[in-house]
């Protein structure tokens, strides 16, 4: 069988005639080009450390983040893609908004 896609790699539920999902190979792929991402816990705060792959001579200095900050009380360490990490960021972002508007509005009804 062939080794490429040749359409079975659209999905995570459609296997190929030889039985491979190609989405979960491509991911696993991307894992294993990524660099390690550290966080530690410390008495103080957190410590956050990434291995960063240069992936191009040409690529600008300091364009490469893999450290964000979410909030001002959090903070995420990112290895693999940038547009997962950019969606992980966003999702964080709007997890972190609507705990804050629940907040809010329990604070409001206390004062009313």
């Amino acid at each position: 069988m062939s080794s490429i896609g040749t359409g079975y790699d659209q999905s995570t539920t459609t296997f190929s005639p030889d039985g491979r999902v190609f989405q979960v190979e491509y991911a696993s792929k991307a894992v294993d080009n990524s660099g390690t991402a550290i966080g530690v816990r410390c008495k103080d705060g957190v410590v956050m450390g990434v291995e960063k792959n240069k992936l191009s001579k040409m690529m600008v200095e300091g364009s490469n983040r893999r450290i964000f900050n979410v909030d001002k009380h959090s903070g995420m360490a990112i290895s693999g893609l940038m547009a997962d990490a950019r969606q992980a960021r966003e999702a964080s972002l709007s997890c972190i908004r609507s705990l804050r508007d629940k907040r809010l509005q329990q604070q409001r009804k206390g004062d009313s």
